[in-house]
Order: structure tokens, then C-alpha cells, then sequence
């Protein structure tokens, strides 16, 4: 099938500027954008995606990725149906357990029951379906009208498994490597077969990094504190053992191991070290990692180095039945510049056979 490649839009700019963003993406050759969902770091998402979706004519427009906590089912109900009146066609619901934008505010990430009543509720509601709350039956008027696609943001085998049974599609995040790859798709056609369904049918967008820079070294340094939130994640530390590479190696630092909001404050972070406002700090804090296991690393995160090297991976990941991508670059707090140039003027010519 045809390459398509959407790219991680933060919000760090006013809705006006992150719509601007959207449409240099649609104009450099993109299939879509996510835009982020993190009310405590960022500007609204939402409100964003409405922007981006006028200011644009054809790419898809996500919301990457918002969560059953801190967003109550009726209202997303509501805000999906009414984007999907800007833009028909054009709108997606990524959700997820919730990230930054849950444990900023003290609250837990959503467990899978959660996540499975979240989108079954919400499936109903915009189909025009009434929905039992707590004893209270309600509908929302205007469900039923433009269909809206809802991805589940999935790295572990029971929330993979989970998208193969309830959502429209799979943002998936495992390391690139064949093993990692194939265990991936099993977890997903043994959650769509417990619900009768073809995995086949279930649109599946690969989640990796992408940190463009002209110089290797330079990428792959920026990439530190990302590689590190891998190894601090069970289900995706497992990938990267799965892809042979040593992680007895390392010696992380307890309060980096350990992960708490807490602890990361020690430290300094804020709010966190994939999200760190001091990237600096955090690339210092993650030095632990030797620059040959790092560079392994990188390679199974994604597309991390020179144009050139990025491009030689997109044509290795697609002989590999990869055809969806999700591209996520370094930086929170400013516009993927860099990445975006790179492709323009460089991978996407170079993949353009694919597309």
C-alpha cells in the first residue's frame, strides 16, 4: 500500500499559529497531523484542531492523543461531532491512558476497563445511541451524523489486543524490529478475533520518533531523554531486549527508574523527562546510556539522524509491510521545523515511488 505520514504537532503556539503549522504540513506533503491534548502544558488541542481543520483542504486532523480522565465522554462526544462538521472525513479521535496531561493533575492512568467503556460509549454516542450514565439514559442530539474514526494509542500486549476488539485503529508504538513488529500484530488479531472482527479492517499508524539533523551525532544526542522514557516503560523496554539490545549494560539513575512525578522534581524535571522544560537537563541526566547502545536504540525508536539516513529507514520499514506512520519529533515546546524542511526538501522526493 501507499506510504502515508502524519506528523506530531504540539500545540505550543496559539491556535492561530498551530493552525499555520497544519497547513505547512498539508503544503509540504503530509497526510495529516496529531495535535496534542495537554491542558496543563500546552494550548487547548481542540480549539487548535478546529483552526487547523479550516486553515487546511485535504490532510486528516487528530487529536494525539486525549484520555478518558481528564476528558468526560460527552463532552468529547460533543467536540468530535462538532469537528467532524468542519471538516468531513477529515477528524480522528486518538485516545490513550493518559500521559502528562493525567498525572499533572494527580490523577491515575486509565486501567483497560476504562479505556474499553470510554470508547464503546463514545462509539454509541455518535451514532446517535443512548447511553446509560450512572442510572441516568442519555443521547446526544446531534449524533448521527459525519462518522468520526477512534484510535486507541496502544504500547503493551492487553491495550494492543484491546484496539483489535473496540477502536477504528491502532497508534502503535514498538520498537522497529521485525520481533517486536510480529508480536504486535498477534496481540492485534487475538483482541479482533474475541470481538469476530478481520484485523485486516483495523487501520494501524506506527508511532516512532523522528529527530532530523544534518549532523548523526547531533540526533541522536537529542534523542537521549526519549530512548530513557523507553527504558522506564516495561512493555517497551521488553521491545528493545526483544531487539537484541543489552540493557544490563545500563545504570539508570533510581529516581529516572522509579518514574514518579515526584521523584522527577528531585531532579529538577518538569513536568516530566520525555516532556522536559529543560531539555538540557534532562539530556544530561540521561548520559548514562554509552553512545554505541544509544545509537542502537535510536535505530529501533525511528527515524533518528540525517535526512538521508531517515529516508534509507522509511524504504526499510515499508518493505517490512509498514505503511502508516505517526512521525513524533524531540521538542514539546516548539514546532518540528526541522522535520518538516527534511521532508520537503529531502525524504519525501527520495520515498516518493512509495507514495
Amino acid at each position: 500500500m501507499a506510504l502515508r505520514i502524519h506528523l506530531r504537532v504540539p500545540a505550543c503556539g496559539t491556535a492561530k499559529e498551530v493552525a499555520a503549522f497544519a497547513l505547512r504540513a498539508e503544503e509540504a506533503g503530509f497526510d495529516g497531523v496529531g495535535i496534542t491534548d495537554m491542558p496543563m502544558a500546552l494550548s487547548d488541542g481542540f480549539v487548535s484542531m478546529a483552526m487547523a481543520a479550516e486553515a487546511t483542504s485535504h490532510i486528516r486532523v487528530a487529536c494525539a492523543v486525549t484520555n478518558p480522565i481528564t476528558r468526560h465522554v460527552s463532552a468529547l462526544a460533543s467536540t468530535a461531532q462538532t469537528l467532524a462538521e468542519l471538516a468531513p472525513g477529515r477528524m480522528e479521535i486518538w485516545i490513550g491512558r493518559g500521559d502528562a496531561a493525567v498525572y499533572s493533575v494527580g490523577l491515575p492512568h486509565a486501567n483497560l476497563r476504562q479505556i474499553r467503556d470510554f470508547i464503546l460509549n463514545l462509539k454509541s454516542l455518535l451514532a446517535g445511541e443512548s447511553v446509560n450514565f450512572n442510572g441516568t439514559v442519555s443521547r446526544m442530539r446531534i449524533g448521527g451524523g459525519t462518522p468520526v474514526p477512534i484510535y486507541l494509542a496502544a504500547d503493551g500486549p492487553k491495550t494492543i489486543a484491546l484496539a483489535g476488539e473496540v477502536a477504528d485503529g491502532l497508534i502503535l508504538r514498538v520498537a522497529l524490529h521485525p520481533k517486536a513488529l510480529e508480536t504486535a500484530r498477534k496481540n492485534l488479531a487475538e483482541g479482533a478475533k474475541r470481538a469476530g472482527r478481520d484485523p485486516a479492517e483495523i487501520d494501524v499508524i506506527f508511532m516512532p520518533l523522528a529527530i532530523i539533523r544534518d549532523d548523526m551525532e547531533e540526533a541522536r544526542e537529542m534523542a537521549r531523554p526519549h530512548c530513557v522514557r523507553w527504558l522506564m516503560m516495561e512493555a517497551m523496554a521488553r521491545g528493545l531486549g526483544e531487539s537484541g539490545i543489552d540493557l544490563d549494560r545500563l545504570d539508570m539513575p533510581k529516581e529516572l527508574r522509579e518514574g514518579r512525578p515526584e521523584a522527577l522534581q528531585v531532579l529538577n524535571l518538569y513536568p516530566d523527562l520525555h516532556h522536559a522544560e529543560d531539555w538540557e537537563l534532562a539530556r544530561r541526566l540521561c548520559a548514562f546510556i554509552p553512545s554505541d547502545v544509544l545509537a542502537q536504540i535510536c535505530d529501533v525508536l525511528g527515524f533518528i539522524g540525517t535526512p538521508e539516513h531517515c529516508a534509507q529507514r522509511l524504504q526499510e520499514a515499508h518493505a517490512h509491510g509498514i505503511d502508516h506512520f505517526y512521525l513524533m519529533a524531540a521538542e514539546t515546546y516548539s514546532f518540528p521545523h526541522r522535520e518538516l524542511r527534511a521532508f520537503e526538501e529531502t525524504i519525501f522526493p527520495a520515498i516518493a515511488s512509495l507514495r
